[in-house]
């Protein structure tokens, strides 16, 4: 059986639909139930949403003219004694309100110091916070306002991690999120033209200034080189020349003592990157599904606004969604999967940890779904009681690609 293309979301188009509520379908409640962790994050404050009227607000560009880390929003919260921040309550409120309240912005930072240099992403969010798209949104998740930034405190480290855990449910979730989506990288400034970052081993021996003969002789000819603490920048003639430059670094064994040479300016695509490629995909890993749960798919249509926004470019549009409705979800999961490992990743480490964030969702919303009470077609081998229900050992091979293989109750 073929599964049904689900079709845009027009809900601003046809006005304000009613309201959705946990007794509307059986699958609700337990898809809202994928957001337990989220909400203890939320809860704790390990993740903060910034007030949606703080940056729509009117002359809110005065009072922010820059986006700035999580703590210096929390100093000038308490100073100005301005709500900037919502509270863990109303936190938790916005997202089990099952209205998209919370809005989650997937981007590529552009650089390793500050996401926005330029100021882009923050001006092309307040649009969209002003544009009827969004004027529904109560909280928003920005990584760089929401989670502490580097340096932290060994408790802002614990709120970290915490968080680094429920990053794939900021944009999963079904009904709490709308995930607004900024794929265009702003151009570089020319200020940062040239500028190489190295990343250096704690004690080893390029950490240090007196290390800069030893990165000149491993580089070539570069300029203005500052030392800081676990690394150094410095400046290269032209853009092509450090970009020749980081590519020689990074060779096997081309310069010991350093963790990684990368320009300071990262101008990679948004689907070249790793946890922007897997942001992507859990935003849409529910809706996916749900092409073969028609009954709980054509509710949210009616019921909700749309999951996916682009917010680049001449404005904020719903996302098109991909035609793949004969895909199957193994299939799917592996193409996901196939190009979380094939997108850049930063940090050391952190594509296994991606792909098993992948790996647990997917397989949190199959349980779900299952129960849902809504059964996509399918055929069954196995064991049955006496009311002729399916009970016991059995095989079930679903329209959508999945094969359980089981008991069942």
């Amino acid at each position: 059986p073929k599964a049904r293309s689900a079709p845009p979301n027009m809900l601003y188009s046809m006005g304000k639909a009613a309201a959705l509520t946990a007794a509307d379908h059986k699958g609700i409640p337990l898809l809202a139930a994928l957001d337990k962790q989220l909400v203890a994050a939320l809860r704790s404050g390990a993740i903060k949403l910034l007030r949606a009227e703080f940056l729509r607000a009117d002359g809110s560009e005065a009072v922010l003219p820059e986006l700035l880390r999580r703590q210096e929003l929390e100093r000038m919260e308490k100073e100005r004694r301005i709500r900037i921040f919502l509270t863990p309550e109303e936190a938790v409120a916005a997202l089990r309100s099952l209205s998209r309240e919370v809005a989650g912005l997937t981007y590529g930072w552009a650089s390793p110091d500050h996401p926005d240099v330029t100021g882009e992403y923050l001006a092309n969010v307040r649009r969209f916070l002003r544009h009827p798209l969004g004027e529904h949104v109560t909280g928003l998740f920005w990584d760089f306002s929401s989670l502490p930034q580097k340096p932290r405190t060994a408790a802002e480290d614990e709120f970290f991690y915490q968080a680094l855990k429920v990053m794939g449910d900021v944009y999963a979730s079904l009904f709490g999120t709308i995930v607004i989506r900024h794929r265009s990288v702003p151009a570089r400034p020319a200020e940062l033209d040239g500028e190489v970052v190295i990343l250096v081993e704690k004690g080893g021996g390029l950490d240090g200034a007196g290390a800069e003969a030893e990165l000149r002789s491993a580089l070539g000819a570069f300029e203005n080189p500052r030392y800081e603490e676990g690394r150094w920048r410095v400046r290269f003639p032209t853009h092509a020349a450090a970009e020749e430059a980081v590519k020689a670094a990074t060779a096997a064994g081309a310069l010991p003592g350093a963790i990684a040479v990368f320009l300071f300016y990262n101008g990679r695509p948004y689907l070249a990157r790793g946890w922007t490629t897997f942001e992507s995909a859990v935003s849409t890993e529910a809706l996916a599904r749900l092409a073969y749960f028609p009954g709980l798919g054509k509710l949210l249509e009616e019921r909700l606004t749309p999951k996916v926004v682009e917010i680049d470019g001449a404005g904020p549009r719903v996302a098109e969604m991909e035609d793949r409705a004969d895909e199957g979800m193994g299939p799917r999961n592996k193409r996901v999967i196939a190009a979380i490992e094939a997108a850049s990743f930063t940090g050391k480490g952190d594509k296994p940890v991606v792909v098993q964030l992948y790996r647990e969702y997917a397989r949190k919303v199959t349980t779900a779904l299952a129960y849902s009470g809504e059964e996509p077609e399918g055929e069954y081998e196995g064991e049955y009681n006496a009311a002729g229900e399916r009970e016991g050992r059995g095989v079930m091979r679903f329209a959508n690609g999945n094969v359980y293989d089981g008991e069942w109750k």
